[in-house]
């Protein structure tokens, strides 16, 4: 009787602290468990939801006592009480009460912030509407997948949600006047919240090119996930009214509640650590997904306008394919046009040059290369055949145009003085490079349609070209001397290009020998003139036994033209316009080409072909224009009256 009354003194004394300290033993139990032993004096301690500690740390083993209520099962008793958070209150009050109220507006606060940050981390227009960048370090690779295992396994929401459902029974919840349902529906609330959390830490994850952003947004969006924690803590220390502390410190937050069957928690327990499986399988996975995507250049520009200025390298050294080794004049501007991705080098994309009378590759021509090299920590441009020097020995990366340093994936960002090799090192050069895709119908210049394929359209508009910037040409065009010009056509009755803009053939000489005075001892009778355009000006070339060619030959020979390569510099160049970009010759000042040598200019002794300067040299002729009846004249030969380019 004596050990009964002293144990129902310790039960007394100890009612409201949940433990039990008597010689040396900490108990840990259940009010309810405590107040049967006080109250009905039993002495039998099998039927009692104690558990018994050896607190004294001495050299008596641990000891524990299994609760019985499990069936002996469970090894510890932890106490399950609802989490302190405003998302409890949604069920702890009533619908049309102020802590309701207050807890729905923190709940639609949390999810309007995980809104907009999902909203801000989408790109609505164009086909990477993630935001994905170009590709990330191997620093940033690694924090990317180490920041989705502490996401995944630290997120706070869906483990509390899973808890509550599987370790309260129904008959509990209702036993304290709280609506299951209720219960559900705030566990589904927070189920929610909870992977809308994960998705937007994915997002930003997969969108970072930095360590540090990655670990700051997913600190931001972390306070976002703790606001329903702060706000109760609020509440409870009265900073929010009398009305919400008595709500925060209702018996629903003291109360300990009964546990569901062991069997039923188990197989809940099962269910859980697959969902934590399930949940770092598709996060790992789609990261996974996007880093094999980034490294195959998947998120780059595939096709490329480059645009270069006029510098002029005046002995580049041209290393042929059968070994020989001769000096060339290059004019940059050559090398203008369509670069399409071929492959990735240093987990970037290498751009190859195509052809300019089509955006195809050559068959026998060896066009430019744009790629990274890691060795200059640059952008450069390149090509296998043009070397600074004469000789072999060349450096790993025999750049032409090199960027500043830098270490982005994506030519598109790379921004600041480019440096261009003209027999030395020149600074400030240009080298513009535009993506051919489009996102809006500006991007076509309001002349044409963006397609769903990221193509402009330019449709029956007056403007054609990549992106429809280009002006439809005149048919033909009439020279200061009275000299008339007709585009030359193909079989398939479109007519040929070269850089994107139409050929033009000498049809009436009239008084244009003052053009080729200068070059009169290079003429034959059989020759034929052709107006070019050659990258960044127009040039009027002769063509030797022109008068011969079939078509056939022409389209051949006009497939295969790269201005470099033809060496449109030597004695068949008769004149050379200013630098324009228009799509037909009209408008812009010609030069006819006298006498040339060191002393001389690149181009050599340049004539006016128009007076005053700025008058041009062609005007479209009084018989055609560049509107629809325009092209009467060079479709009569195919006989048809719309244009097929």
């Amino acid at each position: 009787m004596s050990d009964k009354r002293a144990l129902s003194e310790v039960f007394s004394q100890s009612l409201g602290t949940g433990e039990l300290r008597h010689s040396g033993v900490v108990l840990h139990r259940s009010n309810r468990a405590a107040l049967a032993v006080v109250n009905n004096g039993n002495n039998d301690a099998s039927h009692t939801d104690v558990s018994i500690t050896v607190a004294d740390g001495g050299s008596e083993p641990k000891k524990q006592a299994l609760d019985k209520s499990c069936n002996g099962d469970d090894k510890y008793q932890e106490m399950i009480k609802l989490p302190q958070s405003t998302h409890s209150l949604l069920f702890t009050e009533n619908v049309l009460s102020a802590p309701f109220a207050f807890a729905f507006s923190v709940l639609s606060v949390s999810i309007g912030c995980l809104v907009l940050a999902f909203y801000d981390n989408l790109n609505m227009e164009g086909p990477n509407s993630l935001n994905i960048p170009a590709n990330v370090p191997p620093e940033v690779r690694a924090a990317q997948y180490l920041s989705i295992l502490i996401a995944v396994t630290m997120e706070e929401e869906i483990p509390t949600a899973t808890r509550l459902l599987r370790m309260i029974p129904k008959s509990s919840v209702e036993a304290m006047g709280i609506s299951y349902g209720k219960f559900l529906i705030s566990a589904a609330c927070r189920l929610a919240i909870g992977y809308f959390f994960l998705i937007n830490v994915f997002l930003v994850i997969a969108q970072s090119d930095r360590v540090l952003d990655i670990f700051y947004d997913m600190l931001a969006l972390n306070f976002v996930s703790m606001i329903d924690d702060i706000a109760f803590q609020l509440a409870k220390y009265d900073v929010m009214g009398k009305r919400l502390r008595i709500a925060a410190t209702a018996k629903y937050f003291r109360a300990e509640f009964e546990r569901k069957p062991y069997l039923f928690r188990k197989k809940m327990t099962i269910f859980v650590k697959l969902l934590y499986a399930f949940n770092l399988l598709v996060f790992f996975g789609g990261m996974i997904y996007i880093s094999v995507l980034q490294g195959q250049g998947t998120f780059q520009c595939n096709s490329i306008q480059v645009t270069f200025g006029e510098d002029i390298w005046e002995n580049a050294w041209v290393h042929t394919p059968d070994g020989q080794v001769k000096s060339q004049i290059l004019i940059y501007s050559f090398f203008n046009g369509v670069y399409e991705q071929t492959g990735v080098y240093a987990g970037r994309p290498v751009y190859k040059e195509l052809r300019k009378s089509e955006a195809s590759h050559f068959d026998t021509q060896s066009g430019a290369e744009i790629k990274y090299c890691p060795e200059e920590k640059a952008w450069v441009f390149t090509h296998e055949y043009i070397k600074k020097t004469n000789t072999s020995l060349q450096s790993s990366c025999p750049w032409l145009l090199r960027s500043p340093d830098t270490l982005s994936y994506d030519l598109m960002d790379v921004t600041g003085e480019w440096q261009i090799w003209v027999g030395v090192i020149n600074h400030n050069a240009k080298m513009d490079a535009t993506c051919n895709g489009c996102e809006t119908d500006t991007d076509c210049n309001l002349n044409g349609v963006c397609t769903i394929d990221q193509r402009c359209d330019c449709g029956d508009s007056q403007y054609y070209g990549l992106h429809c910037e280009l002006e439809r040409p005149c048919s033909r065009i009439r020279g200061n001397y009275n000299d008339t010009w007709s585009m030359l056509f193909n079989r398939q009755c479109g007519y040929l290009q070269e850089y994107g803009r139409p050929v033009y053939s000498l049809e009436n000489i009239g008084d244009a020998q003052k053009i080729i005075k200068h070059k009169m001892k290079y003429l034959n009778d059989d020759d034929i003139f052709n107006l070019i355009y050659q990258g960044s000006r127009w040039f009027a070339v002769r063509l030797p036994g022109g008068k011969h060619l079939e078509i056939e030959d022409i389209e051949h020979k006009s497939r295969e033209f790269h201005a470099f390569w033809e060496d449109m510099h030597g004695s068949d160049v008769i004149a050379v316009s200013d630098p324009v970009s228009r799509s037909y010759p009209v408008g812009v000042d010609f030069y006819s080409i006298g006498e040339t040598g060191d002393q001389f200019g690149p181009f050599g002794v340049l004539y006016p072909l128009q007076e005053p300067p700025g008058h041009g040299a062609f005007r479209c002729d009084s018989d055609s224009n560049n509107s629809e009846e325009g092209y009467s004249h060079f479709f009569r030969h195919c006989g048809k009256n719309s244009t097929n380019t």
